[in-house]
């Protein structure tokens, strides 16, 4: 039996969950290439999920979900990679994985249903649920650093750039009079791209918003880190996604 085939039998046949804190799956199986071999399916009852589209975040390595599920990455290097997925109607999902050399690992890989909306409907706080689900859910993965409200409003800071700096891997470099954010490992000049609400800002408007009005941060130090939302014009400095209370 092809080994992808076999993969697919393998995960029919088991009641594999996925925990978003340990990024990685329990079996593997030899071959010449190293690689995953994947069945993507809904959460809360197992039904497959075709026509799903899997990236290797960071790389141009694609491919999409056949009528059962099923997925193969091949030929990928080893060591850490960060593979997400997305599907129409779903929430998306990033697994952050370790492959040792030629290993193929096989797993069953679980999205969440969108919340409905009524055609016409928008109901703001079920919106913001929805918004701040991903934050957590991004929070859970693992993968880089999260400020939360409540770690705000203990700090009490004058300005965003009093909490980004406590964070490890991020310094301040201040130019004339004002301060900026900077991830150390980043050249000099080097300065990471900024999204408020999920949108790409400019630097000076995004760091300047009201710690007070600060529902969330996501700070990711490289490229490595960063989920395929946040691929901006100048993420290769990394990335400081805020999220505010009052927008939708």
């Amino acid at each position: 039996m092809p080994a992808f085939l076999l993969a697919m039998a393998l995960l029919a046949g088991q009641d594999w969950l996925y925990h978003p804190a340990s990024a990685a799956a329990q079996d593997t199986t030899e071959s010449d290439s190293t690689g995953v071999l994947g069945r993507l399916v809904a959460r809360e009852n197992r039904h497959p999920i075709a026509s799903a589209r899997v990236q290797i975040v960071g790389t141009h390595t694609t491919t999409t979900t056949d009528s059962a599920g099923g997925f193969e990455l091949l030929g990928l290097p080893p060591g850490v990679v960060v593979v997400e997925i997305r599907a129409p109607g779903y929430q998306p999902g990033t697994w952050r994985i370790t492959l040792a050399p030629k290993q193929v690992l096989l797993h069953e890989f679980q999205l969440d249903l969108l919340a409905y909306q009524l055609p016409g409907v928008v109901v703001e706080g079920e919106r913001r649920q929805v918004r701040f689900a991903d934050f957590e859910r991004r929070r859970r993965s693992g993968i880089g650093s999260f400020v939360t409200q409540e770690q705000i409003e203990r700090a009490n800071p004058t300005s965003l750039i009093d909490i980004l700096v406590t964070v490890r891997g991020v310094e301040q470099i201040c130019l004339t009079n004002d301060c900026v954010a900077k991830m150390v490992r980043s050249p000099p000049g080097c300065y990471p791209q900024y999204f408020l609400d999920g949108e790409e800002s400019t630097p000076y408007f995004a760091r300047h918003t009201p710690p007070r009005d600060v529902k969330g941060v996501e700070i990711y130090r490289g490229s490595s880190e960063i989920p395929g939302e946040f691929l901006g014009t100048n993420s290769g400095c990394g990335v400081i996604a805020i999220w505010t209370k009052s927008s939708p």
